[in-house]
Order: structure tokens, then sequence, then C-alpha cells
């Protein structure tokens, strides 16, 4: 259930700027110019390859052009290292309930994979489970965490071959009270 309601919510998400953008006739190769969409923790990870889904389907952009415009329009922030923060779902599980994001996944982890070696910054892992922390990570512009101490537990233990990779990603934006 969780993950059917994660999709709907990105997917009117992302068809309601789609649709803003096209009424004001903005360029979407340059979504990124117009809007930013914030990735608060891994829920709504879905909206990349819903977004690449949808430019390369309905909007008649290649999956490279798709997968630079998303990634300069996309940010994650990461409030907590606990299991439901940093969520993972199976290959099989996406396959019911979003099978048609499902190649756009593997897409994107080929091409991680053929950058990096290193399984912890693997989108799709040795037991076909999903890390969308990591899709976050590496198809976003910007990483933060929402303390100054949990951002430090995020570069030095939780997403640390990712900060190695992307240093310039990461920042802290506090999190707390506005007078």
């Amino acid at each position: 259930l969780r993950l059917y309601q994660q999709y709907f919510l990105v997917s009117c998400a992302a068809q309601q700027i789609l649709s803003e953008m096209k009424a004001r006739k903005c360029d979407l190769r340059r979504m990124y110019d117009y809007a930013v969409i914030q990735i608060n923790d891994t829920h709504p990870s879905l909206i990349i390859p819903e977004l690449i889904r949808i430019l390369t389907d309905d909007k008649a952009l290649s999956f490279m052009e798709a997968v630079k415009v998303v990634t300069k329009t996309c940010a994650y922030t990461n409030h907590t290292i606990l299991a439901e923060a940093l969520e993972t779902w199976s290959v099989d599980q996406l396959s019911e309930v979003v099978p048609q994001l499902v190649p756009i996944i593997h897409r994107l982890d080929l091409i991680i994979k053929n950058r990096y070696h290193d399984p912890s910054v693997w989108i799709i892992d040795t037991e076909r489970r999903v890390h969308m922390a990591n899709l976050c990570v590496h198809f976003g512009f910007s990483v933060n965490g929402v303390v100054k101490i949990h951002t430090k537990i995020l570069e030095e233990s939780q997403l640390s071959g990712l900060y190695q990779i992307y240093p310039e990603k990461f920042s802290n934006k506090t999190n707390g009270i506005s007078f």
C-alpha cells in the first residue's frame, strides 16, 4: 500500500509541474530554471524515474536528456538514518506496482554500475533491492541532512561511498524553529 501511495502522489506532482510548465510555455529541457523538486526522505524518490518516464514518453526528450534535466531539478533531504527513511524496495515489488518505472531504474542502475565498482553506491544491490537514497543522491543535485551531526553521520557512515563521489552535493540545512 505504501508503494502505491508514494507512486500516486509523485505521479500527480510530476504531472502537475509539467502541466503548469506547459501552460507557461516553459522549455522542459530547462525545467531546473523553473522548478526545484525537494525529495524529503526517500518516500517520494520515485519522482526521479517518473519524471524521466514522462519526459521521454510524452515530451520526446531522449533518455539521457531527461536524466540530465531531472538531475538538475531534484534535491534530496535526509531526516534520519533509520531504515524507514532509507527505503529499499525489491525489484519484484516495484515490478508489481510500477512496472513502467522498472526499466528506467535498471537503466539508471546500469549507468552507475558502469561508473563505479563499489556495490555500496549501486542503485540495485546483489539481492535485487533498489536503494532509494542512492537513486536520490546520484540523480539529484543536492543532499542535505537536517542537523549538523546528522549530516556528518550521513557523510561518514550511511552514505559515505556516495559522499566520496559527490562531496560537493552534501550540505547541512538545520531543521528547527524560526522566529
